[in-house]
């Protein structure tokens, strides 16, 4: 059997977080700076200690750590490495400054082609419905999540609906929700005050604030399979006020071409709609529309 590799350079000292994403095991390796991040972005999928890693991820950056330093959008050098664990098998390397198209070690979904489906949606669960929201960046969909969130629904995913390809299943997702534009200036100094907090910055948006979900509102336990699921496409228009229609377009699902698969375990009844919000704001009444629709 090879040796483990030995441990990025950078310090004399590290850090480790076992962390399970949807079932797949991942030993991580780290500075101390980064395993307290990784605590806020991925503390509900910690795994237990003793747990056996199929994967091994390893971080290294100068300075604040590499999970601060993409939130800063800084050029600090970072890389990662992604492999088998045991044996070190390499599974890829990258070395880079801004993180640009650099895909995201964790969770290595570059692994998990076979066994999951992802689009980017917010996804809410109440009682026996679950909702994804999907759209274009800035279309409301957290803002939406967030105030169906505040009337009861349990958040499952801010930012992914993730679904198991054997059984059909969505699997919770419970990484920080990020509030920015109107949202965040409502609730500064409310909800937020007080709360673990990290910022980053987006060009379009302004301020970003991320937060645990937990911290916000009732959360799904990441151990659970939910469905069957209902997709609801969300975008803005010139509309005087919400609407929300039978049908809607197709999300875009990875991995390529997995959308003939994905469709085949929607809900029957309202599988796709189109929820339409005006140009700013409406999130309240988008929220009153999804449970009147869904007899949430």
């Amino acid at each position: 059997m090879t040796p483990d590799p030995p441990l990025p350079a950078g310090g004399p000292e590290h850090a480790e977080r076992l962390l399970d994403f949807f079932g797949t095991v991942v030993r991580v390796r780290c500075a101390p700076a980064d395993a307290t991040d990784l605590d806020f972005f991925f503390g509900p999928h910690r795994a237990p200690p003793g747990a056996r890693a199929r994967y091994r991820v390893e971080l290294s950056a100068g300075g604040g750590g590499f999970l601060r330093s993409l939130l800063a959008k800084d050029d600090a050098p970072k890389s990662f490495r992604l492999s088998v664990e045991p044996g070190g098998r390499l599974i890829e390397e990258r070395r880079f400054t801004r993180w640009s198209s650099v895909p995201s070690p964790l969770p290595p979904f570059r692994t998990m082609r076979e066994s999951v489906a992802a689009v980017q949606a917010t996804v809410l669960v109440r009682g026996s419905r679950c909702v994804a929201f999907f759209g274009e960046p800035h279309s409301g969909k957290t803002s939406l999540g967030l105030a169906l969130l505040a009337r009861g629904w349990a958040l499952a995913s801010d930012q992914l609906l993730v679904v198991e390809r054997a059984t059909g299943a969505a699997r919770p997702y419970l990484t920080p929700t990020g509030v920015r534009g109107r949202t965040l200036t409502a609730m500064r100094e409310g909800t937020l005050a007080g709360l673990e907090q990290r910022r980053s910055f987006c060009t379009v948006s302004g301020e970003v604030v991320l937060a645990r979900p937990e911290s916000l509102g009732a959360v799904v336990p990441v151990g659970r399979r939910l469905g069957p699921l209902h997709l609801v496409a969300v975008r803005r228009a010139g509309a005087a006020a919400p609407t929300l229609v039978p049908g809607g377009p197709t999300p875009r699902v990875w991995p390529a071409g997995a959308w003939s698969w994905l469709g085949g375990t929607l809900a029957t009844d309202r599988a796709r709609s189109l929820l339409t919000l005006p140009a700013e704001g409406g999130e309240q009444a988008g929220a009153d529309l999804v449970e009147e629709y869904f007899g949430a």
